[in-house]
């Protein structure tokens, strides 16, 4: 195990320790863990793993500094040096090793590959995860190759809150007997019980109502279900993961979501990051995204085998808003348009991909409104108002569905302020304009 030492030199004495320990002294371009030895931590960290080894003894203050700026220890000089630094290297070691990423997913960039291997140490343990990131990082994908590599023998149950109805949810949960509300003619277990020995995945749980959270909570709390109708207390076994690409601790500041549960369900948070700081996986996800198009698709008249160098600085170049998801709909689509050729040009790509820039948002004193038309039309006296309204209303209600897999909670959201409302139920205000626009 090699070793760079970096700040102020160390006695012979204490080098010839080192050395006789087993390790050896490298220039730091080539060390497996560098030491900063000094009063101070240093002003610009090392990239790589580093220790901060002082020779007076270190505040609190000092220490928590180090670590912050990337330290992963903070010791003091003495004569178990060598063998404090022997453990440390050891454990770094085990750190760097990933398991086998999940199918379909590209880990070559140092983001993904921390990230797989906190999914791997969390699934050794039965404790819940909450898994945040962005729209499009592949939460989904997480929550499988967590419950895939749990070893637990029962199923993955996987739960979109957001898309099932708030009147419906505690029912679906938690199951009910016949009789215990109208439309319920047979008994049902619910979706809790479905996963016994396995896996719930609570996607979206940013949008399970308040009544729903605190059942919930004693559930995870206590291992036991009553479903809606009885006072019979069931024994449950499972693990929970959840999902959000909101900050559910600033929901919990604004009284939107319970602070207890958010508790019980963010025992490991893992952060999937985005696609824009995993730059060295686009080649082989793009790769990835084109075998998959071709096995979805064996009738296309033309195959793409490879990419251009242009059009993969474009990819590089462009920040990715929506992510993976993103990137499987800008490959998807070229795709599609493709007419002859085996490479995949520049040309191929989307405009905005080209450019670098996601398409800009239209705002209200632009593109969505053209003063000027609406003048003529008052002048011309063929202005309807209500059916100019109705039209704004489904238009943005049938994009906004488009844009969230037709799940009117996810919607509303994009729909901005009149979409929520003030509603315990975020896609009940969608729903009924949906049903006024008869597009539900």
């Amino acid at each position: 195990m090699s070793i760079a030492l970096l700040g102020a030199p160390l006695s012979a004495a204490r080098r010839k320790a080192l050395v006789a320990g087993g390790h050896r002294l490298v220039p730091a371009a080539r060390a497996d863990l560098r030491v900063h030895v000094g009063g101070r931590p240093p002003a610009r960290p090392p990239h790589a793993p580093w220790v901060w080894c002082s020779p007076s003894p270190i505040t609190a203050a000092d220490a928590a500094a180090a670590v912050l700026a990337g330290a992963y220890d903070v010791v003091t000089l003495d004569d178990q040096l060598a063998a404090t630094l022997a453990r440390r290297l050891g454990e770094l070691v085990s750190r760097r090793e990933v398991a086998a990423p999940p199918v379909g997913y590209v880990a070559r960039s140092p983001a993904a590959r921390r990230m797989l291997a906190d999914l791997d140490r969390a699934a050794r343990t039965s404790m819940a995860v909450l898994l945040t990131g962005e729209t499009g990082t592949g939460k989904d994908l997480a929550a499988r190759h967590l419950h895939a590599t749990s070893g637990r023998t029962g199923e993955l149950v996987p739960i979109n809150c957001a898309a099932i109805p708030n009147e419906l949810i505690e029912g679906e949960l938690f199951g009910y007997v016949r009789g215990a509300f109208s439309g319920a003619v047979n008994d049902y277990d619910g979706q809790l019980r479905a996963a016994m020995h396995g896996t719930v995945f609570l996607d979206e749980v940013d949008d399970t109502p308040k009544t729903v959270q605190v059942k919930l909570l004693r559930v995870l709390e206590d291992h036991v279900v009553s479903r809606l109708g009885e006072n019979d207390w069931r024994e449950v076994d499972f693990r929970v993961v959840a999902a959000t690409n909101r900050n559910l601790e600033e929901l919990v500041r604004r009284g939107e979501f319970g602070g207890d549960l958010f508790q019980r369900l963010a025992i490991v948070q893992i952060v999937l990051p985005p696609l824009r700081d995993r730059q060295e996986d686009l080649p082989e996800l793009v790769e990835h995204l084109i075998a998959r198009f071709y096995r979805e698709e064996p009738a296309a008249p033309h195959r793409v085998t490879r990419l251009t160098a242009a059009a993969v600085g474009a990819l590089v170049r462009y920040p990715w808003p929506g992510n993976v998801r993103e990137l499987r709909n800008v490959v998807f689509q070229a795709l599609v348009n493709k007419r002859a050729g085996d490479e995949l040009l520049l040309s191929d790509l989307p405009e905005h991909v080209v450019r670098g820039a996601p398409p800009g948002p239209r705002t209200a004193g632009g593109a969505l409104i053209d003063r000027a038309a609406i003048e003529r039309l008052l002048d011309d006296g063929r202005l309807n108002l209500r059916a100019a309204r109705d039209e704004l209303e489904r238009t943005a209600l049938e994009l906004a569905l488009a844009r969230s897999a037709g799940s009117p909670a996810r919607a509303a959201r994009l729909l901005g302020e009149v979409g929520r409302g003030a509603s315990s139920d975020p896609g009940g205000t969608v729903r009924a304009m949906l049903r006024r626009h008869g597009l539900l």
